[in-house]
């Protein structure tokens, strides 16, 4: 008993007890200081676990070194060479004293705020507030597909595309679009992790398997908030019954998260093998490339020959008529009666097909018949309020604050669209707020660093807002992924430095002319556009842009609200385009 008093004591004298309380009231504080900045720095998550570690681990060390060593007047010594006289043990008590209350009590501040952590585009918020999604939120993960053939990929994709499209139309629902949630394929992120990525408090995640016309599918709803699994079952059918398979899925769900049931009115066809040729074909869709819209009208044209009522595959095939006139030399006034008519069809075997709407809208908006368009695509999202492409497509016939609330809402619905991002800078740019058409841009080049169009929307912005340099500096942003889109930016970089050093003008002119005779896209053609009118060559560019406004008419509806034209304003060629093509307005 006199030993372990005896060994108490000198704990105390040495100030042994003290800084081992400093020690674990700074861990703790640090702790809390490392989780909340974490974020902010992009850190892993597992970043305040592994310091909270390295703290348990360094105690011994701390506190064999407190038990050994000193601070005297005279620096740092082993405690057997203080001498009496120089120990100012109580003097250094008192000093850990005030550093345990300072760190207590910032750890208790820390505490107290809820922990404040860094929310993208909100800077630092309490922690229950940076992640608090909708309550009807919900994402469809791409389903595994544990078929002995990996070509199987197609047929698991393609069902979990048609389940969320069925989830969409549940009117309790706001449903993840696809495109973004396909992004999570095979992902070893956990459900919190992905919940908080897309800000949507369900996951559901499953698995198929298909042997022969025998399908096995197995799903689970997660809570994302808490990682608590609501719902699980597995469905055995044969291949010929997936739809009613899809149904019971989603019913189960509506009742799970207690919303409205929208089953479906009939299964879309009762050909497996044309249903099987209808999902190779919107896995090739999604290539978005000359190639992959040809082949899939080539499956789409296949399907429709086994069965000649499945108005999927009609809505599909009118889809890709306008995906052809946009990534191959189909002319849009081809594609158009083309895909009206496919449309118009699907409709009228099934007058709720959604994507038949959308295409129907988009034909209409390209007529710049703008009334007709804006009924199809209210239809369409009647219908599926959750589709994201309804949303996006219904902005391009809006006034601009009534299209930024929908654009707002494809990008919510449909966060990783690159397209929804460029729609988003694009109206920013046309209500002239271009500190959110720079953070539109920073989405689009974080989704895309190879979309080129990201960097002259930039230099737009830029020197809109007086900062020359970074308009040059912003064709450094993007990665051009062909010799074509480098010259581009090549030519952009140079027209922008002559701004700033007008010797520069013939060289980057002479640029600008190589590319006009070279076979450009609507996009490159609209690139070069811009880049001729910040030279100030008004006559190239309205040559340029009659021609532009022919081949995509619905390009040309801001013009009369884009600032990229108001050098143009008052000629009265540019008028006549105007009155032509210009259908968007401010209010």
């Amino acid at each position: 008993m006199a030993n372990a008093r005896s060994f108490i004591g000198e704990l105390k004298r040495r100030n042994v007890l003290r800084a081992c309380a400093f020690y674990a009231a700074a861990a703790w504080a640090l702790a809390q200081g490392v989780s909340q900045l974490s974020p902010a720095f992009g850190l892993p998550d597992w970043t305040t676990r592994w310091f909270v570690i390295a703290c348990i681990i360094g105690f011994p060390f701390w506190t064999a070194f407190a038990w050994f060593y000193e601070w005297t007047p005279h620096g740092l010594k082993r405690e057997s060479e203080v001498e009496r006289d120089q120990s100012i043990t109580r003097s250094t008590g008192r000093k850990l004293n005030f550093w345990i209350i300072g760190a207590l009590a910032v750890a208790v501040v820390l505490l107290l705020t809820n922990s404040l952590v860094w929310h993208k585009g909100a800077g630092f918020q309490p922690a229950d507030a940076a992640f608090n999604p909708p309550a009807d939120s919900i994402v469809v993960l791409p389903f595994a597909n544990l078929s002995d053939d990996p070509g199987q990929k197609y047929f698991s994709n393609g069902i979990t595309e048609e389940l969320t499209g069925a989830l969409g139309q549940n009117t309790g629902l706001a449903v993840i679009a696809w495109d973004t949630a396909s992004r999570f394929a095979d992902s070893k992120q956990t459900p919190a992790e992905i919940g908080k990525a897309l800000n949507v408090a369900h996951i559901l995640d499953g698995t198929i398997q298909r042997e022969g016309d025998t399908v096995r599918v197995s799903v689970e709803l997660v809570d994302s908030v808490t990682g608590r699994e609501l719902w699980s079952e597995h469905y055995d059918d044969s291949f010929k019954n997936i739809f009613a398979v899809q149904d019971r899925i989603s019913a189960a769900i509506a009742q799970a998260l207690k919303v409205k049931f929208a089953g479906m009115q009939a299964a879309p066809t009762l050909n497996p093998q044309a249903h099987e040729l209808y999902l190779k074909g919107l896995a090739s869709m999604a290539r978005f490339t000359a190639a992959g819209a040809q082949a899939a009208q080539d499956y789409f044209q296949q399907t429709l020959k086994l069965d000649s009522n499945y108005a999927d595959a009609w809505a599909g095939l009118a889809h890709s008529y306008l995906q052809l006139s946009e990534v191959s030399t189909l002319p849009l006034k081809e594609a158009l009666p083309r895909t009206r008519a496919a449309a118009e069809k699907a409709l009228s075997l099934d007058s709720r097909n959604v994507n038949a709407f959308v295409a129907l809208g988009l034909a209409d908006a390209n007529d710049n018949r703008i009334a007709e368009a804006k009924t199809e695509f209210e239809r369409a999202l009647a219908i599926d309020p959750s589709n994201a492409g309804a949303h996006m497509n219904f902005g391009l016939v809006l006034p601009l604050k009534q299209a930024l609330v929908q654009e707002q809402e494809a990008a919510r619905l449909d966060p990783d669209d690159t397209l929804a991002q460029n729609n988003l800078a694009v109206l920013y740019q046309d209500l002239g707020d271009w500190p959110q058409m720079v953070a539109a841009l920073q989405a689009l080049n974080k989704l895309s660093p190879h979309e080129i169009d990201a960097a002259f929307g930039f230099a737009l912005a830029y020197t809109q807002m007086k900062r020359g340099e970074d308009a040059v500096k912003a064709f450094d942003l993007v990665q051009p992924a062909t010799a074509l889109d480098k010259q581009l930016v090549d030519a952009g970089r140079l027209t922008y430095q002559a701004l700033l050093q007008p010797s520069l003008r013939p060289e980057a002119l002479a640029a600008l002319d190589t590319l006009r005779h070279v076979d450009l896209s609507p996009f490159a053609q609209s690139d070069l556009l811009q880049l001729y009118l910040a030279l100030g060559e008004k006559d190239t560019a309205l040559q340029m842009l009659t021609g532009n406004c022919t081949a995509n008419p619905i390009g040309c509806s801001d013009l009369k609200v884009n600032p990229v034209f108001a050098p143009l304003r008052g000629d009265l060629r540019f008028e006549r385009l105007s009155k032509q093509y210009a259908t968007l307005t401010s209010q």
